[in-house]
């Protein structure tokens, strides 16, 4: 059976997702990983700014989150925000 570039590519990055939402990662290293910038909202909560143009896909998205964090795009529709769910 062949695949493809795409399918394998698919394949790691769900995989690489899986074991990384098995280690309980701190904001900050995740932000590292993935590429996203840091920052806090009003509430004091921990929240994550990714970049569309890094991870296009909101499969993706939902994919390398751990389970307790949620997402949503930006209003400029431009990036995602990612809520931990952890206050300073």
């Amino acid at each position: 059976m062949k695949i493809t570039k795409r399918q394998l590519k698919r394949i790691i990055r769900e995989e690489r997702a899986k074991l990384l939402s098995e280690q309980r990662m701190t904001p900050s290293a995740w932000a590292n990983e993935w590429g996203g910038a840091e920052d806090h909202d009003e509430e004091g909560q921990t929240i994550i700014y990714l970049s569309k143009e890094e991870q296009p896909n909101e499969e993706v998205i939902a994919a390398l989150l751990p389970p307790e964090w949620d997402y949503e795009e930006t209003y400029d529709e431009e990036s995602w925000i990612v809520y931990t769910g952890e206050y300073a």
